[in-house]
């Protein structure tokens, strides 16, 4: 079992084929397994794809103190260096692309091309832990929580209707390893604290901003259509591609279209 040991933690990672790196970083608390489902299959064909277990998450070390996404960042710097993968094609869905923008910003040169998916760079208000996100788990349990939760974030209702198989499919996966409540809650409490609306300006690597048309779900004040926009507007020279009819799980329910986006990004 590939680990490395980053200061406090023993991350656990993967590497999948031979090529220029391309690493994977998933969404909150979430940890890479997903990304086995569809993304390293197509991008380990001609790439050296990266994936790992945040702190926290997974077969990763889980120690009970406060998290950040720049202790996010500091363990992925540690790993890239470990596997010496510097200029790589990095890719962040959601909270993934708040620890994207922050290797961007902090260390360019692990960076060549930036992808950021469904993600923002702020919640101007919301720093602590979201009441609706609290109030839903109170109701409805944790393990249920996350599971309709992701549900409805993930896919519209047409997509659930007709696909509930691909969607049970995911969720094998999503939920054989979740984490305890313990570290989810760190994970979004490192996610509404994270702030690179300042920033956003010095990002100066290419990049390429991904967002579901239909990615409108509200748990705090801002969601991640409006906050792609926002990031549209601030990194010098990026590009937003709108994918119609998806809302944030698009990797999952139209992989190839992401894919699609994500190549004819990183061939020019």
């Amino acid at each position: 079992m590939p680990t490395l040991q980053s200061k406090d933690v023993e991350i656990y990672y993967e590497v999948h084929g031979e090529g220029p790196p391309m690493v994977l970083l998933s969404e909150t608390a979430c940890d890479g397994e997903v990304w086995k489902i569809y993304q390293v299959p197509e991008f380990s064909k001609d790439h050296r794809v990266i994936i790992h277990d945040y702190r926290g998450t997974g077969r990763s070390g889980k120690p009970s103190i406060d998290y950040t996404t720049k202790m996010f960042c500091e363990d992925l710097v540690a790993l890239m260096d470990h596997l010496k993968a510097d200029d790589a094609i990095v890719i962040g869905h959601s909270m993934g692309g708040r620890v994207a923008q922050l290797l961007a910003l902090d260390y360019p040169k692990k960076v060549k091309k930036l992808i950021l998916a469904s993600t923002g760079a702020h919640y101007p208000l919301t720093k602590g832990l979201p009441l609706k996100i609290c109030q839903e788990m109170i109701d409805w349990g944790y393990e249920k929580y996350e599971r309709d939760h992701t549900i409805l974030v993930g896919w519209t209702e047409d997509y659930v209707k007709q696909h509930p198989e691909k969607i049970e499919a995911y969720l094998k996966v999503r939920m054989t390893n979740l984490c305890p409540v313990e570290f989810y809650l760190r994970h979004v409490l490192a996610r509404q604290s994270h702030d690179t609306s300042g920033r956003l300006g010095d990002i100066r690597v290419p990049t390429l901003i991904l967002v579901g048309e239909d990615d409108r779900n509200m748990t705090s004040e801002i969601n991640h259509r409006m906050s792609s926009d926002i990031l549209a507007r601030g990194i010098p020279n990026s590009k937003l591609i709108l994918l119609k009819d998806e809302r944030h799980s698009y990797f999952f329910a139209n992989p190839d279209a992401a894919h699609k986006a994500i190549r004819e990004f990183i061939k020019t």
